[in-house]
């Protein structure tokens, strides 16, 4: 899919109102016969070409997991790329979603009687070696004992309660813990985070981290939509001036795609979201444990 500057905004209002189709879609005629992984292919062919918009390009079982306490069945994450035409318009949507798969059956939701639990929330993607690469290392030394994972919105208001804290309890127990910063803006609440977490980029690969920092107290109405306000607010208020074409250099377009891609590997919606040694950590407090005692 070829990125644009739009593309969060775009993926995100689409998917809103496409994943409830979608939904209804699997939940409606939920439980299906199966047999092979063949059998969940069809399954997921099945329910989609039943809308006529929608023209499926493919689908695959990306990664077969577990499911704790659960025996029999195993959750399927598997990929979704498509078509969907609105009037005139066609865009090309790609996506992730998890089923649930025993010997005779599948169902797109699977629920524990016992505590009312769905089971998608026990659902752990395995961590790919690639998430710790250098150019999403924030904070502290790749070597240290304890990798963390974060995906952060900077003007999401529960990461301005949260990240701070975690960016300096990183900073000062580098060899105890080390933090890759992962971008998931929700832009169709907070459309400002768009170009903040451009801002944020050009900042890092010029090693002023600092200014991430500051993105997370900087007073911004989260709603502004306007580019060269946003730019111009930065620049008075932190006093980092870069320009709309500093900003949409193609590399910063391929890291944010990268980052989108991410989330969705890892099955992450909202944010702040944290990863403390490949395990998601649901309390977001574990790397308290590894802090300096004073």
């Amino acid at each position: 899919m070829i990125f644009n500057p739009n593309h969060f905004k775009k993926k995100e209002s689409v998917m809103s109102s496409m994943w409830k189709s979608l939904s209804i879609m699997m939940i409606a005629s939920s439980l299906a016969l199966a047999g092979s992984d063949s059998d969940v292919i069809q399954y997921v062919e099945k329910r989609l070409s039943k809308n006529p918009k929608v023209k499926i390009n493919h689908v695959e079982i990306v990664d077969k997991l577990p499911i704790p306490g659960i025996k029999g069945w195993s959750a399927y994450m598997v990929d979704v790329d498509l078509n969907l035409t609105r009037g005139q318009e066609t865009r090309q949507i790609n996506f992730e979603d998890i089923l649930f798969v025993s010997k005779h059956l599948i169902t797109a939701e699977l629920v524990d009687r016992r505590t009312g639990r769905d089971l998608r929330s026990m659902i752990q993607p395995n961590m790919p070696d690639d998430i710790y690469d250098a150019s999403h290392l924030l904070y502290g030394n790749p070597n240290a004992e304890h990798k963390l994972v974060l995906f952060s919105d900077p003007l999401c208001p529960f990461c301005r309660m949260y990240v701070p804290e975690l960016l300096e309890a990183v900073k000062k127990n580098p060899d105890q813990m080390v933090l890759y910063y992962y971008h998931l803006p929700l832009v169709t609440i907070h459309p400002a985070s768009q170009t903040l977490v451009r801002i944020m980029e050009v900042a890092q690969k010029e090693g002023k981290n600092e200014i991430i920092d500051k993105m997370y107290t900087i007073k911004i109405d989260p709603r502004l939509k306007d580019e060269k306000k946003i730019l111009q607010i930065v620049s008075e208020k932190i006093g980092y001036t870069l320009s709309p074409e500093q900003i949409h250099q193609p590399w910063i377009d391929e890291k944010l795609k990268k980052d989108h891609a991410m989330s969705r590997r890892l099955l992450v919606t909202g944010t702040p979201t944290i990863f403390v040694d490949g395990k998601k950590d649901i309390t977001r407090d574990k790397y308290k444990q590894f802090m300096k005692k004073k």
